[in-house]
């Protein structure tokens, strides 16, 4: 298992050009593609930018997207061509994501892979399912300033739980997501 900071190397490694396409850092995360790719839009509802109308409700259907493709078992995130073929400035991209190590190697100290059976198929289906229905309330959510913040947090322990086959934070998201229901309904 790598942890973050190694994932952040591992996409810096991906190409050498004078730009890094998508295409090439989805390759580098090969299986593990999915879990960045929800972990992303959850962070971005998560943080003060989702207090931004509009916000939540894009991050929502993408996120939905992501975990349909999950939840239908693919083992590799797909990408539409066009998308895999747009890349970014290569020095300017891995100078953010040099500045980012110092957050991850943060996260690495408590993230490890633990309850690993949470990271078998049958299960990452049935996360998928979870995933979707909080995707899902962040577009009813979105109107309604930093509302979203607590699907969106569930969405970022569980999609951080999977980049990192940390089966703890996935249990610790699904139990908040029951928790959050309950209170939800009642």
């Amino acid at each position: 298992m790598e942890n973050l900071t190694a994932t952040i190397e591992q996409i810096e490694d991906a190409e050498r050009g004078e730009k890094i396409h998508v295409g090439k850092v989805m390759e580098a995360f090969s299986s593990r593609g999915f879990g960045p790719l929800l972990l992303l839009p959850s962070l971005i509802t998560f943080l003060p930018t989702g207090g931004i109308p509009g916000v939540p409700a894009v991050c929502g259907v993408l996120i939905i997207l992501i975990a349909v493709q999950l939840l239908l078992g693919r083992s590799r995130p797909w990408i539409p061509s066009r998308l895999e073929k747009l890349g970014v400035d290569r020095e300017r991209f891995v100078k953010l994501l040099d500045k980012s190590k110092r957050f991850t190697q943060k996260i690495d100290k408590v993230i490890r892979p633990r309850y690993q059976f949470l990271s078998e198929p049958l299960a990452i289906r049935c996360e998928a399912v979870l995933i979707i229905a909080l995707a899902a309330s962040l577009i009813p959510l979105g109107p309604i300033p930093f509302a979203a913040a607590i699907p969106s947090g569930i969405l970022v322990l569980i999609s951080l739980g999977i980049v990192s086959r940390d089966g703890l934070l996935i249990m610790v998201g699904m139990a908040l997501s029951a928790i959050a229901a309950i209170l939800f309904f009642m």
